[in-house]
């Protein structure tokens, strides 16, 4: 079971292990797959240690909804207006300490009656190099190898007085490539607005926005909101936005090959590029990939269409891509 997060500072494909640790993946993958995690911050960075996110709070001061700094999908379900955040019961035995190392994804735990650990939305993700002891966490999943390099570049970041990246690293989108669970009971997907405020951008950045449009206050200002979404649209420079024209699709059988694809996305619309993508050192499909059409409309009929339909003994899912980068390094 794996999950894609797609950051402000690379994408991370995180596996989980359902089998061992069911309460803990079912909670994880269900947040992401309800967007709870979408723009959040990660936080706490302890060098060579490691980074935290899920506290929703974080980097979201002035957010009006889920305030919530930690819960689990049982706390979001039901109406919207009325979910309240609560903790769920770990399917581990408290451990005071566990061992983890670079890539190894765990939450957080606090106890019940001193004895049975409690997991929410907060979790953290290794960043020793060697096995490491860390005190209060389920390791239910780990980064796969692409990703390490963007863990050790997230090392290298700066970090203010509270440990927060001076710059920020935020999720984009959490994209559930394989869900064995069934959703429950009251299951909601939210939408929330980018953060217009307590979002850091890189220095140089607001500098040369500064500079450029210093005699302008209401251009200046329109370019800041634009600055931030450069940011978290991960968009080259502002004004430019991610291609609407390219189509994210994930869960695909691992034998579902491009030219597959393309027979059947064909009768949306002419169909420029292809890309599934494969793990470097194994080479098998890690069953997502991106369709770039010829133009908006045929992507957008895709979009409708597709959402959802079989192949090759698959349930596919289907979204708009949130990045205006070519995955090359996959």
């Amino acid at each position: 079971m794996s999950v894609l997060l797609e950051t402000t500072r690379g994408d991370l494909v995180l596996d989980l292990d359902c089998e061992t640790y069911p309460v803990e993946t079912f909670n994880f993958l269900k947040l992401c797959k309800s967007d709870f995690y979408q723009y959040q911050c990660f936080y706490n960075l302890n060098k060579d240690y490691s980074i935290e996110c899920g506290d929703a709070v974080v980097g979201n001061r002035y957010r009006e909804t889920l305030r919530f700094h930690n819960t689990s999908i049982q706390g979001l379900v039901g109406p919207k207006d009325q979910v309240s955040g609560r903790l769920v019961k770990s399917s581990q035995v408290h451990r005071k300490s566990r061992e983890a190392q670079v890539g190894d994804v765990a939450f957080l735990t606090s106890l019940l009656d001193d004895t049975t650990p409690l997991v929410g939305s907060r979790f953290m993700i290794s960043l020793a190099e060697s096995a490491e002891s860390y005190t209060d966490v389920v390791v239910f999943g780990k980064v796969t190898l692409d990703g390490l390099d963007t863990l050790r570049d997230w090392n290298a970041q700066t970090v203010d007085n509270e440990k927060r990246p001076e710059v920020d690293i935020r999720i984009k989108k959490a994209h559930v490539l394989h869900d064995p669970y069934p959703d429950p009971d009251g299951f909601n997907i939210f939408e929330f607005d980018p953060p217009k405020t307590d979002v850091r951008l890189p220095p140089s950045v607001i500098a040369a926005a500064i500079q450029e449009h210093k005699e302008h206050r209401l251009e200046r200002d329109i370019r800041s909101k634009e600055l931030t979404l450069e940011i978290l649209g991960d968009i080259p420079h502002v004004g430019i936005k991610p291609s609407d024209r390219v189509l994210f699709i994930c869960k695909l059988n691992s034998l579902t090959r491009a030219k597959d694809l393309a027979v059947i996305f064909h009768r949306f619309g002419e169909i420029d590029t292809i890309e599934i993508v494969y793990d470097k050192e194994l080479g098998t499909s890690l069953c997502y990939g991106f369709i770039e059409f010829a133009d908006k409309i045929s992507c957008e009929k895709a979009y409708s269409k597709m959402d959802g339909v079989l192949i090759d003994d698959r349930r596919i899912h289907v979204d708009f891509c949130q990045s205006s980068k070519k995955l090359d390094k996959w």
